[in-house]
């Protein structure tokens, strides 16, 4: 038994220089998780101002080449019109008419054969 209290005398005389052998516990960080997520609000905006540039980039690009090609067809229009109506107003109907329908343009056809339809009693109309 004098055993069991020496051994029991050592180990209180060496446990406070265990503990103060130990490491020191680490404090733990508070944890920090704004990393982790993903800000949605600014890729959301982002991605909005992105797409809204490029379609209104795309619109303005569609507007502008519809306007050209429309101004294209117009002094196309106007040049074939003023052809035929000169041909027309020297007295060749059919002429006119075939030269209106050789280049698509039914409306002028059309508008040919009214002029023509109208002046049929004048002389010199091609017909």
């Amino acid at each position: 038994m004098k055993a069991l209290g020496i051994r029991t005398l050592g180990l209180m005389l060496a446990w406070p220089s265990l503990a103060v052998a130990a490491p020191a516990p680490t404090t733990v960080p508070s944890a920090d998780f704004s990393a982790l997520w993903t800000g949605w609000n600014r890729a959301n905006r982002e991605a909005m101002t992105i797409e809204t540039d490029a379609a209104r980039r795309l619109r303005q690009d569609v507007e502008t080449a519809d306007a050209a090609r429309l101004r294209e067809l117009r002094n196309q229009g106007r040049a074939l019109g003023e052809r035929v109506g000169e041909i027309v107003r020297l007295g060749d109907c059919a002429e006119g008419e075939r030269v209106a329908r050789a280049a698509g343009d039914f409306a002028l056809v059309e508008a040919v054969r009214a002029h023509c339809a109208a002046g049929a009693g004048s002389a010199g109309n091609g017909r």
